[in-house]
């Protein structure tokens, strides 16, 4: 299926719309209801009020866009299935900062390059979105956003990813994939999450907050 715009547009449009504001969290929060987007906020306030006695740990993760057959897509990774809070889901390369890293741009591209074997080299970096904050581990995601013009040839790191799942940009446009399932949280708890269902595949939690930020970015 060809998507409804090719890449060299896409980024066209992505470079002229980063010049604005970002959408923030209300876009990323976009698929929850309103007291979601209320509880958010009262987590980033928990936040800032205990951040002395919390420290918080950086990340980053990278949207990868590129095209092949037509239509624009995003590398995916499914954890593999281990004891820990991430087992199983599905979420964008990356990982936390280290000390060798210079910013949130190099520690996405070097955890990219480790999980799924693309190289810096390959990817022009457009810029960065709103950051996402995760309440249970203290962590704060950085989201960078760049795009490749060759199609990648991905080479996954077995003990950090399952599989890439190639992503169509398309696929957020349509309302229909967007649906509410019971996920384990943590590993302790079950609850309700809204996400984007693909493959049978359901992306929620923080990637599908950072990928609804993206689709608002680029509405209209």
């Amino acid at each position: 299926m060809k998507s409804s715009i090719n890449l060299a547009t896409l980024v066209s449009r992505i470079q002229e719309r980063l010049k604005q504001p970002l959408p923030g969290y209300p876009a990323q929060l976009g698929l929850y209801s309103d007291q979601g987007l209320k509880d958010y906020e009262k987590h980033l306030q928990n936040f800032e009020q205990e951040s002395d006695k919390n420290p918080t740990r950086q990340s980053s993760v990278l949207i990868l866009l590129y095209e092949k057959d037509g239509q624009v897509l995003i590398p995916l990774i499914q954890r593999p299935e281990y004891e820990g809070v991430h087992s199983g889901q599905i979420a964008l390369p990356g990982g936390k900062a280290e000390p060798e890293d210079q910013d949130v741009r190099a520690t996405a591209l070097r955890e990219t390059r480790e999980e799924i074997g693309v190289t810096a080299e390959q990817i022009t970096v457009l810029g960065t979105l709103t950051s996402v904050y995760i309440p249970p581990s203290r962590f704060w995601v950085n989201v960078v956003l760049g795009y490749s013009e060759s199609v990648p040839v991905f080479i996954p790191d077995q003990r950090e990813v399952a599989s890439v799942i190639e992503f169509p940009l398309d696929h957020l446009a349509d309302p229909k994939h967007i649906e509410e399932r019971e996920v384990i949280r943590a590993q302790q708890w079950k609850m309700n999450a809204p996400g984007y269902a693909y493959q049978g595949h359901f992306i929620w939690g923080a990637t599908a907050m950072i990928l609804t930020e993206l689709r608002e970015l680029l509405k209209n």
